[in-house]
């Protein structure tokens, strides 16, 4: 499965929009400094995925915790989590937790993670929209999460790049 994780708050996220010819688009702003983050793993094979929203920051434990709840879902599998090269990743007690095998991609390529496809889609969900708290945001966001987990064909089509699935299908 193919994780990552993704920091949200309510400094604006603007996205394009439409106006029409000869105006200007006007849209608000706000600054208020107030983040959350959303856990994921995603297996570009069948879509299926896991999400944990609402972590106050990232580091080995909270990692931890995130993959021991993975591992928990799918006890009766191995899994081979592909992730990126953050410092936490490689941390010894996440190497620890049976049932997984870390795989790590090349510094500074996220673009061959496919969880961040999926993250540029929830960010979509937020985009132009002013928020009175996180908490709002968190509940919106974790709406469009489980919008695509109740859809794993959707996902598949999103994440499944067709490199990913033939080597991993030439493999298992």
């Amino acid at each position: 499965m193919f994780m990552d994780e993704m920091r949200f708050g309510l400094i604006s996220n603007y996205r394009r929009s439409w106006s029409l010819i000869g105006k200007r688009t006007v849209i608000a702003n706000q600054q208020e400094y107030a983040n959350r983050y959303l856990y994921s793993a995603i297996d570009p094979i069948n879509g299926d995925n896991f999400h944990i929203i609402g972590f106050n920051d990232v580091n080995a434990a909270i990692t931890k915790v995130f993959l021991e709840a993975l591992v928990k879902k799918y006890k009766n599998y191995h899994i081979l989590t592909v992730w990126d090269n953050a410092p936490f990743h490689r941390k010894k007690e996440l190497h620890e937790i049976d049932g997984l095998t870390p795989v790590y991609l090349p510094s500074y390529s996220p673009e061959l993670n496919p969880v961040e496809r999926f993250y540029g889609e929830i960010r979509k969900s937020t985009a132009n929209r002013l928020f009175k708290n996180i908490e709002i945001q968190e509940s919106i966001i974790d709406a469009e999460v489980a919008r695509w987990m109740a859809d794993k064909d959707r996902t598949k089509k999103l994440c499944g790049y067709e490199w990913i699935v033939e080597q991993l299908e030439s493999y298992f």
